[in-house]
């Protein structure tokens, strides 16, 4: 999948999981007669539910069409980190409930306070979700966290126009959208170089890749690793050890590491992909040169990894790189 139906999709899912979190709140609120000054827990299940849904399905739509597949394992955590995130922005909320949307119903106040209310719970979710990129880089966690703030101060905002059948889901639905947009469309606004496949001779890889021809965006402070680990080998209990996964018999489970430092981008062997003299143990080149250290790479860069053919393009002209700044 390439960048444009990577956000496309990804908009969709964080959109449908905002309405269908509405229509589960609307049809309780509908069931469950509460009292007025009590209203505060029907905010409080809809941002435990957003927070589950975007969480489980964030989770699930990035691996299915970026790794191997859906892993149960990181889905449920994912739930589970959303709930939790979900709720604690539910409990944050009752302060601001109590104390500016019910004194003041029927002013702008209260609108304000629903804007406030709905920006701590898409913030605190899209931290909450954004965590599971943090070891690509850690500014992932902060796009969806700022994502998440944008989508629910906005979708509060919207109830100034009124509080119908129409109105009443775009809350739930912008604040969605502001959280899975954090997560992809601020890294590819702010990509320095993007990670294509281009075709490979091992039939698994090229099944699976070759039609749909995907790309993997590389933002300045990056560090992706690249390899052929399936997930029935991964231990861990939410990140992907793997960011690009090409599932290549001649690739290595982990097999080189390709990262972005000053605005130039590196491509270097796994440490994993080491032999006893430190020589590369399955095959790394760049325009068909062996790669033993670390290479640095230029826009049209040709990646030849086992049987697998990339292409490196690189948006933005390079800085010089200061003499004291380190590869690593």
């Amino acid at each position: 999948m390439n960048i444009k139906q990577t956000v496309y999709f990804m908009a969709l899912v964080g959109g449908l999981a905002g309405l269908t979190c509405w229509a589960i709140q609307a049809w309780l609120s509908d069931t469950v007669a509460v009292q007025q000054e009590q209203l505060w827990v029907w905010d409080a299940l809809a941002t435990t539910l957003m927070g589950a849904l975007i969480g489980g399905l964030t989770v699930g739509f990035a691996d299915r069409w970026t790794g191997e597949g859906v892993v149960t394992r990181w889905v449920l955590v994912g739930i589970m980190f959303g709930t939790l995130a979900g709720f604690g922005a539910g409990m944050l909320n009752i302060p601001i409930y109590n104390n500016i949307i019910v004194p003041n119903w029927n002013s702008p106040a209260a609108a304000v306070g629903r804007s406030l209310t709905w920006a701590v719970a898409g913030g605190l979710i899209g931290l909450v979700t954004g965590l599971r990129w943090v070891a690509v880089n850690p500014f992932r966690a902060l796009h969806a966290l700022l994502g998440g703030l944008v989508g629910g101060a906005v979708g509060g905002a919207v109830s100034l126009l009124g509080w119908n059948e129409f109105i009443q889901p775009l809350p739930f639905m912008l604040t969605g959208l502001g959280i899975t947009l954090g997560v992809t469309l601020a890294p590819v606004l702010l990509r320095d170089g993007i990670l294509h496949f281009i075709s490979s001779a091992d039939g698994r890889a090229q099944n699976k890749y070759g039609r749909r021809q995907p790309e993997w965006v590389v933002q300045d402070g990056d560090r992706l690793i690249i390899g052929s680990q399936g997930s029935e080998r991964t231990m861990t209990l939410y990140a992907r050890p793997i960011d690009v996964y090409i599932p290549d018999a001649m690739i290595a489970p982990l097999h080189a590491v390709l990262f972005a430092k000053a605005k130039r981008f590196f491509i270097q062997v796994h440490e994993e992909n080491k032999g006893p003299q430190g020589q590369p143990l399955n095959l790394l080149q760049v325009n068909g040169s062996l790669v033993v250290g670390t290479r640095e790479l230029h826009d049209r860069d040709q990646i030849v990894l086992g049987q697998t053919l990339l292409q490196f393009r690189s948006r933005r002209q390079a800085a010089p790189l200061h003499p004291s700044t380190r590869l690593r």
